[in-house]
């Protein structure tokens, strides 16, 4: 059944100045379930219930290799079944990722999901094995972030495991308690910053033992004599501790022992079934707590006040058969064979507006409300006295608040509307809260249904958070009703953590086709299918473990993510679709890894065909993978190439290596190489490229037979050598070139006036200008003289120019009266005498005037 109360304080009872309520959670759906058979814990936060029977229950014949899971209201989720028969399950508890953690006889832990799927398994030493543990505690470490685990052997030694989901998780031996001979009549594991500790009693003697000591320890007031202590009950939160005595005195204090908070005796002797905190609280010393006793042999609950000041009777309620008491933040759950019950401390949200007798704004408002629906005039009178105290705005706060702590629907509804009645008496209201609660309470009444059985209430749900709710109810998979509340409280990652898990899920579970998969779920999530709202990724790891290869291919399809598309798909050796995706998203470095990732590093045909298919049907590949090669590895290219049958690229790469080769031999011998590249890549044996090979063969030839007349001449092309064979007056020898590699009579005139110039053999130079008419004409010689600063011997051929070229030749020699002298005896001369005057420039008067005068004169 749902969570519901009486409306009003009808049952609310008295421990001290606060209250404690009982609440009627579910009647199990287990009926009649033997507890007394079973050992059993529960997750906090109304979280779910794990069953293994009791070692020391068992008797021959009956199963002990079962472990069950049943949600809050007693629905079976699970079975777990352990490998081995003869294995016994000496401890149970959850982890703070809410995995059940099973802790055997023989030392090992095994690590369960929600669904029975097995996590992890750490491993006991022999010490341990040989000794078989016999009794066993999971506890949350400093701070609630890890998971630890304390065993007590049959040799009563201690070993703990600080972090079971460490990498390498280990039992670490605890320093030993002197003349321990039997088991402890109790213990507790104490959870330090940095250590962990374990306070054991031991024959009226309490001893807090670490790795390396063991210390006496002594709690003040407390009255031991009679016996040592039986129970302990450790407050996480604080580090508060409660100690129970054989002669039935209950101690509440420090977890160190030096602060005592109080002492109770509570007049009974016999041991407890158990000792537990009911609610925490930040401050022992702000807040009141209490403490739950239970014994089930007296079919009773006792729940003891504990204030720094004082402490009153306690609370006692009556069971019917077997309980479990299950501590929470704001109170325990007691879990019986047929009802599931909340016991808490009233909130103080409520006290405000229920409690009895409350003069406090928000119960005025509520009465008001009440009042208002009966139609009676009493309404307006409540409402004054708020107005005239000015605490509208408080009284409703006060009842949005007393709305969230309420676990009935029904008084839920009752307090909203007495605030909604208040909030049309505000001038401003900010809607925020009000509307936030309203949606909270809606979420919190539909995961407290019996189908769900999360029994939280509003406390509960801060602490655990929403996405915490949510990695629940993905966990149960409870997809149908995860998905609505995400959209409902618009809860960032929410969809996609659902999304992903109920994909994977599919995965995993679906014995369809991986058509029919891929096809539910493109249906299922619609267009959040490869967007923000699902990491395909996940699932198509998921895909990969289950062995549906050519699902996860399918999936990755989805995948907008090219930096995730891409190395998934490499990694499933699907390398030509890799390169086709890296290709489609631009990114030259994504196409880059795949390449580096395709290359074959062994002389494997099947890899070397594939790589070089890919390449040749993508052509930014092959132009990447070109250039990379060519910075990285010529080798390796040139290697490429060839299986290609491209000889004529492979050819050019080795030109491109002449210029980094000045040894001779080097360059005859790429030269060679190149020359046969070449002619096998192409039908003509003629080529063009072949015969340049060739003349650039018998050059270098050339160029080592001069090297004794000429240093420095090798590796040089044609030009070059003629020109330096010309500088140092070996005519024969340049003229020899000229005939072999057929040089133009234009092209050698051209290099023999320049290289004569610039060795200033001006001689030579007339010399070689009237060994025949020039087929280049004599400009040549005047320009290179000119640029080799002799301008008298530049002279000598202006004569030889054209008109029209010896005026320009004349004026470059500084000689604009006979550039005008030659301008007059020309055609055109009013062309060329404007082009004197405009070089010498309007400055220089008289000799424009002498210009003009021979100008005048012709």
């Amino acid at each position: 059944m749902d969570l519901e109360v009486d409306e009003g304080c009808g049952n609310w009872e008295p421990l001290g100045d606060v209250f404690y309520e009982k609440i009627e959670v579910y009647d199990m759906d287990w009926v009649d379930k033997m507890l007394k058979n079973y050992k059993l814990e529960m997750a906090p936060c109304g979280g779910p219930i794990a069953l293994a029977w009791d070692s020391r229950q068992l008797t021959r014949g009956q199963p002990r290799k079962l472990i069950e899971i049943y949600n809050s209201a007693g629905i079976l989720l699970n079975e777990i079944a352990t490998k081995h028969e003869r294995i016994l399950v000496v401890g149970l508890g959850w982890s703070t990722e809410e995995n059940l953690v099973v802790v055997t006889d023989i030392g090992s832990i095994y690590v369960y999901d929600i669904n029975g799927v097995s996590l992890s398994l750490v491993s006991a030493n022999a010490e341990i094995q040989d000794s078989r543990v016999i009794e066993a505690r999971v506890f949350p470490t400093y701070g609630g972030t890890r998971t630890g685990v304390a065993v007590l052997t049959g040799a009563y030694r201690f070993f703990v495991i600080s972090d079971i989901a460490s990498d390498n998780p280990t039992y670490h031996k605890m320093n030993d308690i002197p003349g321990l001979d039997n088991p402890p009549s109790s213990w507790a594991v104490l959870p330090q910053d940095r250590s962990i500790e374990i306070l054991v009693s031991n024959n009226a003697k309490l001893y807090l033992i670490e790795r390396d000591r063991c210390t006496p320890k002594y709690a003040p007031r407390m009255h031991l004599s009679s016996g040592s202590v039986i129970e302990m009950a450790l407050l996480n939160k604080t580090l508060d501790i409660a100690l129970f005595s054989e002669n039935g005195a209950l101690w509440v204090g420090s977890a160190d022992l030096q602060t005592t908070y109080c002492e109770v005796d509570t007049g009974i002797t016999n041991r407890p079934s158990q000792m537990c905190w009911c609610g925490t609280y930040d401050s022992m010393v702000e807040m009141s707590a209490a403490i739950a006793l239970v014994w089930n042999s007296e079919n009773m609950v006792r729940l003891y006040g504990i204030t720094v000041t004082d402490h009153s009777e306690p609370i006692e309620y009556l069971t019917d058969g077997e309980v479990f008491v299950v501590p929470e933040m704001d109170g325990l759950r007691m879990i019986s064979s047929k009802t599931h019950e909340l016991i808490r401390r009233v909130p103080a949200s409520l006290v405000e507006v229920l409690g009895m007798g409350s003069l406090q704004p928000g119960a005025v408002l509520f009465d008001a409300q009440k009042e208002f629906n009966k139609g009676s005039h009493k309404a307006n009178e409540y409402m004054q006295v708020i107005v005239e105290k000015n605490s509208m705005e408080l009284a409703v706060k006060q009842c949005i608040n007393a709305a969230a702590c309420s676990t009935s629907p029904k008084q839920q509804k009752n307090l909203l509307r007495a605030a909604s009645y208040g909030k049309g008496f505000l001038a401003y209201d900010n809607p925020d809260h009000f509307v936030e609660i309203c949606k909270t309470l809606r979420v919190l009444n539909e995961i407290r249904m019996f189908r769900i059985g999360i029994p939280m209430t509003y406390s509960q749900l801060h602490q655990f958070t929403v996405m915490g709710l949510i990695k629940r109810l993905v966990a149960m998979k409870l997809y149908c009703l995860a998905l609505p509340i995400v959209d409902h409280l618009r809860l960032e990652g929410g969809k996609e953590l659902v999304l992903s898990q109920w994909a994977m899920d599919k995965v995993r579970q679906s014995r369809d086709t991986d058509e029919e998969i891929v096809n539910a779920i493109t249906r299922k999530l619609g267009s959040s299918l490869g967007d923000v709202f699902l990491n395909i990724s996940s699932v198509v790891n998921e895909a990969k473990k289950a062995g549906r290869k050519e699902l996860a291919i399918s999936l990755l399809d989805f995948e907008p993510r090219s930096s995730e598309q891409v190395p998934a798909l490499m990694r499933m050796n699907q390398n030509a679709k890799a390169m086709e995706k890296a290709i489609a998203s631009g990114d030259m470095d994504l196409v880059h890894t795949v390449l580096v990732a395709m290359e074959p590093k062994e002389r494997d045909s099947g890899k070397i065909r594939e790589f070089n298919n890919t390449l040749k049907d993508n052509p930014q590949a092959k132009a990447l993978y070109t250039k990379w090669c060519a910075q990285t590895d010529v080798q390796k290219l040139h290697t490429h190439y060839e299986t290609h049958d491209n000889y004529r690229d492979s050819a050019l790469l080795y030109v491109q290596e002449l210029d980094h080769n000045t040894l001779p031999e080097a360059k005859l011998k790429l030269l060679e190489d190149i020359d046969k590249l070449f002619r096998k890549g192409t039908i003509s044996r003629d080529n063009l490229e072949s015969q340049l090979t060739l003349e650039q063969v018998a050059l270098i030839k050339r160029q080592v037979g001069l090297n004794s007349k000429v240093t420095g001449i090798t590796g040089m092309n044609l030009n070059e050598t003629v020109d330096l064979l010309i500088q140092r007056a070996l005519f024969a020898e340049a003229e020899g070139l000229r005939k072999e590699f057929k040089l133009s009579d234009r092209k050698f005139w051209w290099l023999k006036v320049r290289a004569l110039t610039k060795a200033r053999n001006w001689s030579e130079l007339e010399k070689f200008a009237k060994s025949k008419k020039s087929p280049i004409g004599y400009k040549p010689f005047v320009d290179a003289c000119l640029e080799n600063n002799n301008k008298a011997e530049a002279v000598k051929y202006v004569e030889k120019l054209p008109r029209e070229q010896q005026v320009d030749s004349y004026m470059d020699l500084d000689m604009p009266e006979k550039a005008g002298e030659i301008a007059r005896l020309s055609r055109g001369s009013e062309e060329l005498f404007e082009r004197i005057l405009s070089q010498i420039g309007p400055q220089n008067t008289v000799l424009r005037d002498r210009i003009n005068s021979i100008r005048n004169n012709s």
